[in-house]
């Protein structure tokens, strides 16, 4: 036994000699043998003779009879049969197996025991970020429930008493670190934990999705410690312990603003990663945003066909046309809306990679008589030259806040006087869109950077402040990108082994792991929308006809 009785169990176990076991079985814990001046201790299989030894014997394992023999080969014939599970047979070892394969069963998934489990040590200083962490959330946590795990058996518990949210999640901590990160950083902290594996969840389906849940119903929670923080981002709390690193990501997210230098390159280290990267987690029509779907059990690609159309719809585009796309993306919509129209296509692109794709598609497809792609900043687009529908899918959260501006005056020059504007964009509440766009986050950090998501009436000003346009027509689709989420999320996890083999790491996997669940959890509280606004000039009969001819919805 352990010098150090505090570290003493019921059942403990030492590796003998020989690669023998030897058990030794704390009784005034198992059993009620009254008060004892020493510990009443029983050992099996000692290398040596304890000292203090009160009886010594011999036994052995039990002879069953045949019978018993004969029921125990029967006995996965009988397991589950009218709801009765046998897992109490066999000794120690065996009826911890036979409890797993009952749970196993039981549960539909599998269970792992933890093999030699090891007390996490924190240092001094993790210590202190421990109590931080574990305080803050006493204080935060006002509805669902948190349980954080750590390795080798501590658990925390934090459990709100309002019943808006009725999520839970469990969180094993397998590193210290990961209360360090959380106190220093926040919410960067807690991503850049997960992503070097110092935590993971119980449940690794919707583990992490259910913490982003819990974070953001307390994050709009009315308790005292929310109200200071409610217009932070998402759920990021203002903690006077990250205020250095806030400052540190602040000057890196303003150093990446879209300059047509910048731009290319803050495009360029996402978008031309890989295309074989792209292919393993978007369904065939690569399409790059958020499907229309009709029900939650429908086809990602039948989502995405849908949206396509409804983009289309909305345009109101026809044979005569001239269609430009800002942000072409990998293709497929150039195709579709000409097959569909006869119309001709102009699409630009900040991607290298994603052109070469396009351009493949397109010339395999024999449409190059009608589609053109440009890589090309949306600012370079030459002044003379007029389209009579604009299309922008999910481009216009690259442009950063500066740009917005810009981006409609831009329009407004290459737009034709009777033309239409059609965007589709993921968009922020505009209580949180000031403070939102002067700090950083996961999504400006690790995955868009030079992003920021508008608030749809920062859209609306912008388009007021560069333009003559007006708004026709706004839907909210965003619920649907929760769904489209969860399918590129099922599929890049399924598809785990093929990524590692064009070269990515377990951290690169860990991180968009992370981005599809952050962003899944916005949608699904609908913390995020997604709007298709449409945009016309005052006086354009001819596009939006007399009488009046309204816009079908998405769905």
């Amino acid at each position: 036994m352990p010098k150090n009785s505090s570290t003493w169990s019921a059942l403990n176990f030492v590796k003998g000699a020989e690669n023998k076991a030897c058990l030794t079985y704390l009784l005034d814990v198992l059993q009620d043998v009254g008060e004892t001046s020493v510990p009443f201790l029983v050992t099996i299989n000692p290398d040596q003779t304890p000292k203090q030894t009160l009886h010594k014997w011999t036994t052995g394992h039990l002879i069953t009879s045949v019978a018993a023999s004969k029921a125990s080969l029967q006995l996965n014939q009988i397991q589950g049969k009218r709801g009765i599970w046998f897992c109490g047979y066999g000794f120690h070892e065996d009826k911890l197996k036979a409890a797993m394969v009952t749970a196993n069963n039981l549960l539909g998934k599998q269970c792992s025991v933890l093999n030699q489990p090891k007390h996490i040590v924190p240092s001094f200083m993790e210590t202190g970020a421990r109590l931080f962490v574990t305080r803050f959330l006493g204080q935060y946590i006002s509805t669902g429930c948190i349980t954080i795990l750590e390795e080798g058996g501590t658990v925390f518990t934090f459990k709100g008493s309002v019943r808006k949210c009725s999520v839970k999640t469990v969180l094993k901590v397998h590193n210290p670190q990961f209360y360090w990160k959380v106190m220093t950083e926040a919410g960067l902290g807690l991503a850049d934990a997960f992503i070097n594996g110092d935590f993971s969840f119980t449940d690794k389906e919707e583990g992490l999705l259910n913490l982003f849940i819990i974070l953001i119903a307390n994050g709009d929670s009315k308790s005292s410690v929310t109200r200071l923080n409610k217009k932070r981002g998402w759920w990021t709390p203002s903690f006077f312990t990250a205020s250095i690193a806030s400052a540190k990501y602040f000057f890196k997210h303003a150093l990446r603003q879209n300059s047509v230098t910048q731009a290319r390159r803050n495009i360029s280290r996402h978008y031309d990663v890989s295309n074989e990267l792209f292919a393993l987690f978007l369904d065939e029509t690569m399409q790059y945003s958020s499907g229309i779907f009709k029900n939650e059990d429908e086809d990602l690609k039948v989502a995405q066909l849908r949206k396509m159309s409804s983009l289309i719809d909305k345009a109101r585009i026809e044979k005569q046309h001239e269609v430009l796309d800002i942000g072409c993306g990998w293709g497929r919509f150039a195709i579709e809306v000409v097959k569909r129209t006869g119309c001709k296509y102009t699409g630009i692109t900040l991607s290298e990679e994603q052109l070469k794709f396009a351009e493949a598609k397109v010339k395999e497809a024999g449409l190059q008589d009608n589609i053109r792609f440009l890589l090309c900043d949306y600012r370079q687009l030459p002044d003379t030259h007029k389209y009579d529908r604009i299309v922008s899918c999910e481009m216009i959260e690259h442009l950063g806040d500066e740009y917005v501006e810009e981006f409609f005056r831009c329009c407004e020059s290459a737009l034709a006087e009777d033309g239409l504007l059609v965007l589709q964009f993921i968009s922020i509440p505009e209580e949180r869109f000031d403070e939102y766009k002067r700090s950083s986050d996961f999504i400006k950090e690790y995955i868009f950077p030079g992003g920021c998501l508008p608030s749809l009436n920062r859209i609306v000003t912008g388009m007021a402040a560069a333009s003559r346009l007006c708004v026709e027509h706004v839907e909210n689709i965003g619920m649907n990108y929760y769904l489209t989420l969860r399918c590129w999320r099922k599929n890049f996890l399924e598809n785990q082994s093929k990524i590692q083999a064009l070269g990515f790491d377990e951290k690169f996997l860990r991180t968009w792991e992370y981005y599809f669940d952050y962003c899944a959890a916005g949608f699904r509280t609908y913390t995020l929308g997604d709007y298709q606004v449409v945009f016309s000039r005052p006086g354009n009969y001819k596009a939006l006809g007399y009488p009046y001819q309204g816009f079908p919805s998405a769905y």
